[in-house]
């Protein structure tokens, strides 16, 4: 693993980030409390909502029980998500670092 952000989950950050061999910069979010797994830019800001379809190499974690999100899944507007999904305390970091996207609450550095 290597990167900026490193491999290890840091707090506040809600995952764990590692760049893969061989993929071009595609980078692998594994979710620090839930077996998800996304992928971003290697470029990706960890404040940013920047996601990326899942490779065709993305079956590996599957096969292992993770869970591959969609780009559908990961982009989909917060406006269509029910507000009991998210706690009081979550809004409030959703409007104060502006994240508009499912993705951007999952895989956020300000929890």
């Amino acid at each position: 693993m290597s990167g900026s952000l490193g491999g290890r989950q840091a707090y506040p950050r809600t995952f764990h980030r590692a760049v893969v061999a061989g993929t071009d910069g595609c980078v692998v979010l594994c979710h620090a409390y839930h077996p998800w797994i996304a992928f971003v830019p290697d470029h990706w800001d960890p404040y940013g909502e920047e996601f990326l379809a899942p490779p065709p190499w993305a079956h590996a974690f599957a096969d292992q029980g993770f869970t591959v999100l969609d780009h559908a899944l990961l982009t989909r507007p917060l406006s269509e998500v029910a507000p009991s999904v998210l706690t009081p305390g979550e809004w409030s970091g959703v409007r104060f670092h502006g994240i508009t996207t499912l993705g951007g609450v999952l895989f956020n550095a300000w929890d």
